[in-house]
């Protein structure tokens, strides 16, 4: 069974300027209810055969972008699965491949409780550009989806840059709209209060916890409009959903490690169960969004790219734009 597929309607936004001109385009559905199941950190699994480990019932599966070959995910998706690649797109992780092309200023406070990560100027045109191009590579790799994670910093100035919650929700919109325009949907990764900011422009919900800190009827929004809200709770037997909330539950182990697969449980059961496959009438439900392009960052920081570069880049979406109008066309 194919994905279902989203229309989207989205401007192409630039790193400098953002354009006018709204576009169609087509991306996964994650109905609310789906099943799924996420490994982040290898472990004792071997990625190269993850195919042929992930439950048949699963119908989603989030993996690390990095740590993931396009050979992988061409084989998950050959066993239907969509595959939602997670990255960071709020921190800096000086393990990653493009940990360099930070600039000093473009990151600030280190995330409590996390070794060699710190929070990220989401103004900054240069880590803009670093998302866009880790976006392009999740195209490149075949993912069906993103899971930027660590867009909260806001909470309690956590970023140490002060920027209040509307600065984050034009972060995400971003992302979202950089996203429609490489074909791929996108979740919210926790930060609940960005919720009605953004509902309109992300097609799933990735959340930690929400039964520990009681707050899982926050999502009801979003399961309203048949979007998913893939939650996981470490630890416990924390099954049940809210009253007029379709969770997809999963409890994975205390250490937070994501490391292993499995943990399904149904709502409204105490027991663990494999997930239950999503029928296909909801399989091949049409969500409709907006995506709205996005200005620049309003206080681009001192460590942005040069202005040649947003030129090179605008000409090359222009250009790109115009490839799909003759497609359109066609």
């Amino acid at each position: 069974m194919l994905p279902a597929l989203a229309v989207v309607l989205g401007g192409s936004v630039g790193l400098t300027a953002a354009h006018p001109q709204s576009q169609r385009r087509e991306v996964a559905a994650f109905p609310a209810g789906a099943s799924w199941d996420i490994i982040l950190n290898k472990g004792d699994t071997n990625l190269d055969s993850l195919a042929g480990t992930v439950s048949a019932d699963v119908t989603a599966i989030d993996i690390d972008l990095f740590d993931n070959e396009a050979s992988t995910i061409s084989s998950l998706k050959a066993e239907n699965k969509q595959v939602i690649c997670y990255f960071s797109a709020g921190s800096r992780e000086d393990w990653r491949e493009d940990a360099d092309k930070f600039k000093a200023d473009d990151y600030g406070q280190g995330l409590d409780g996390w070794a060699g990560e710190n929070w990220v100027n989401v103004k900054s045109e240069n880590v803009r550009s670093i998302m866009k191009t880790r976006i392009e590579l999740a195209a490149q790799k075949g993912c069906t989806a993103v899971d930027p994670d660590n867009v909260d910093g806001f909470n309690d100035n956590q970023d140490g840059f002060g920027f209040d919650q509307s600065a984050y929700a034009d972060y995400v919109k971003f992302l979202a709209s950089t996203a429609v325009d490489n074909k791929l949907a996108i979740g919210l990764k926790n930060s609940l209060d960005l919720i009605p900011d953004v509902v309109d422009v992300i097609q799933f919900a990735v959340n930690e916890q929400c039964h520990e800190y009681d707050e899982c009827d926050r999502y009801k929004p979003l399961t309203n409009a048949n979007k998913a809200v893939f939650t996981i709770e470490y630890g416990g037997n924390a099954c049940d959903s809210p009253a007029g909330v379709n969770l997809s539950i999963l409890i994975k182990d205390e250490d937070q490690a994501l490391d292993t697969l499995g943990g399904a449980c149904k709502a409204s059961s105490g027991d663990f169960k494999q997930p239950t496959a999503t029928s296909a009438a909801s399989q091949s439900a049409v969500a409709e969004v907006t995506s709205t392009p996005t200005a620049a960052p309003a206080e681009p920081s001192a460590g942005a790219g040069d202005e040649g570069e947003g030129e090179d880049e605008e000409e090359g979406e222009d250009e790109d734009e115009d490839e799909d109008e003759d497609e359109d066309d066609e």
